[in-house]
């Protein structure tokens, strides 16, 4: 199994906030693979910041997904949205080996 963690700093907003970005991934031997990426807004530690601490943050959003190969000799990608306006999966599916007719489906 190859893990790879990969943490970025984005550019600094005028107010000194900026954003951080977390990426991972990883395949088996079996097929399954997944990978996620993470945004979230970072402040400066002030004595103003901690003024603002009351107020509500702003949301974080990950970005990811993952796909197996299933007993049924499909392969299943789900690729996902989470944030604020809750968890939004995208599934398709393809038939692995077989014949040459057109075995995709798209599940929502």
């Amino acid at each position: 199994m190859l893990l790879i963690p990969v943490i970025r700093s984005l550019p600094a907003l005028e107010n000194g906030e900026h954003e951080e970005a977390l990426h991972f991934g990883f395949h088996t031997e079996n097929g399954h693979q997944r990978t996620e990426d993470i945004t979230f807004t970072v402040r400066p530690e002030t004595d103003e910041t901690k003024a603002l601490e009351k107020e509500t943050p702003k949301p974080v959003e990950y970005r990811g997904g993952y796909s197996f190969i299933s007993a049924d000799g499909y392969q299943y990608r789900v690729l996902y949205k989470a944030n604020k306006n809750g968890f939004q999966p995208y599934v398709t599916a393809h038939k692995i080996g077989g014949k040459s007719e057109n075995t995709n489906k798209t599940l929502t």
